[in-house]
C-alpha cells in the first residue's frame, strides 16, 4: 500500500460522514415541517369548524330578530333593529366568561326583496307566454348602471327551461357549446347571482357593478320591497321613474332614517295610476327573504357565512342557502 493511502482513505470517510449528516438534517427538517404542517392544517380545521358553529348561532340571533320584527311592525324598513350595523361581539372561552376573548362574531341581516331577482326573469303569464315585465326591469336596470340591455334576455334563456334563444339577442346551448371550454345553459333557477359570470362575454367586472342590486331567490314571483330597493331597482321599475332617486340619492337615505321611504302609496302616486296598475302585486312594504353575513375571527383563522333566510307567514325562520366565503 502506498504511505498516502490511508490519508484518501480517511478523507472519503469524511466526505460519506458529512453526506449522512446532511441527509439526516434534510430528513429531519422535513419531519419536523410536515409535522407543523399537519398541526396547522388541524388547528385550521378545527377553527373552521368552531365557526361554522357560531354562525348557526348567529342565525338563531337573527331569527329571534327577524320574528320579533314581524310581531311589532307592519312593514320591513332600513330602520328597524335588524337592519341596524353591529360592532364585533367578543367570542369567549365557555368555561370562563371573564378570560381574554378567543375571537369576534359580527352579523349583518340585508333585505334580499331590495334588490331584483333573478329568477323572476322565468316567470310565465297565465297563458304560458314569458313574462315581458321582469325582462323590461332587468333592461332598465342593466342601462341604468351603465351597462348593456341585452343581457336581460341572455339571463333569462339560462334560466328558462326551452332551448329556443330569445329575440334579438338570446343564447342557448349552441352560443355555450361553442365556448372554450364547452358547456350548455343551466336551463334552471340561477342559486347565485354570481352566475350571471356564466353568460358568454359578461366578465367579473359587470358583475361587481351590479352585484348589489341582484339577488337568486328560490321563487319567481318575489316582489320588490319599496322600503328598502336602493335607487336603481326602484327606478328599474317604469320607465317614468329615471331620476327620481338617483338624482338625489341623499334624499332617499334620509328618508329612511325614520321609516319607509317612499311609502308603498305614495310610490304608487309616482308610479302614475298606469304603472301600479301593471305592477300589480310586484311591488309591496314588506319581505320574507333575507341574507345574513355572518363574519368569525377565530385568532388568525377568517370565516365568513352567508345564509338565505326565509321568514314565513307564521313567524317561521328557515334557512334555505349556505355559502362561505361568497354570497
Amino acid at each position: 500500500m502506498r504511505p498516502g493511502a490511508p490519508r484518501r482513505q480517511r478523507g472519503v470517510a469524511l466526505i460519506i460522514a458529512l453526506i449522512l449528516v446532511a441527509l439526516a438534517t434534510v430528513l429531519a427538517t422535513k419531519l419536523g415541517f410536515d409535522g407543523w404542517m399537519e398541526r396547522r392544517r388541524s388547528i385550521g380545521v378545527f377553527a373552521a369548524e368552531q365557526a361554522l358553529q357560531f354562525g348557526f348561532g348567529a342565525e338563531a340571533l337573527a331569527a329571534d330578530v327577524l320574528l320579533q320584527d314581524l310581531q311589532n311592525t307592519q312593514t320591513d324598513t332600513l330602520a328597524e333593529p335588524w337592519a341596524q350595523p353591529t360592532a364585533p361581539l367578543p367570542i369567549t372561552p365557555p368555561d370562563s366568561p371573564e378570560a381574554e376573548p378567543i375571537g369576534t362574531l359580527q352579523g349583518v341581516i340585508e333585505d334580499m326583496q331590495g334588490r331584483f331577482n333573478l329568477n323572476n326573469l322565468a316567470r310565465v303569464l297565465p297563458s304560458g307566454q314569458p313574462d315581458p315585465q321582469p325582462v323590461q326591469q332587468f333592461e332598465r336596470l342593466l342601462v341604468s348602471l351603465k351597462l348593456e340591455p341585452k343581457w336581460a334576455l341572455i339571463a333569462r334563456d339560462w334560466i328558462d327551461a326551452d332551448d329556443i334563444p330569445g329575440e334579438p339577442y338570446g343564447a342557448e346551448d349552441a352560443v355555450y357549446t361553442s365556448q372554450t371550454p364547452p358547456y350548455r345553459t343551466g336551463n334552471w333557477p340561477m342559486t347565485s347571482p354570481s352566475e350571471l359570470m356564466n353568460l358568454p362575454g359578461f366578465g367579473a367586472d359587470r358583475y361587481r357593478i351590479i352585484a348589489p342590486y341582484v339577488t337568486a331567490l328560490p321563487t319567481a314571483t318575489a316582489t320588490i320591497n319599496v322600503c328598502t330597493a336602493p335607487a336603481p331597482v326602484l327606478e328599474s321599475l317604469a320607465d317614468n321613474l329615471s331620476g327620481e332617486y338617483m338624482g338625489s340619492p341623499q334624499v332617499l337615505v334620509n328618508g329612511r332614517k325614520t321609516g319607509c321611504f317612499p311609502d308603498l302609496a305614495t310610490f304608487k302616486n309616482i308610479l302614475g295610476q298606469a304603472n301600479a296598475a301593471a305592477l300589480g302585486g310586484r311591488i309591496s312594504d314588506r319581505s320574507s327573504y333575507f341574507r345574513l353575513t355572518t363574519r368569525v375571527m377565530l385568532g388568525t383563522t377568517q370565516f365568513t357565512l352567508y345564509s338565505l333566510l326565509q321568514r314565513g307567514n307564521g313567524g317561521k325562520i328557515t334557512p334555505l342557502v349556505r355559502t362561505f366565503g361568497t354570497p
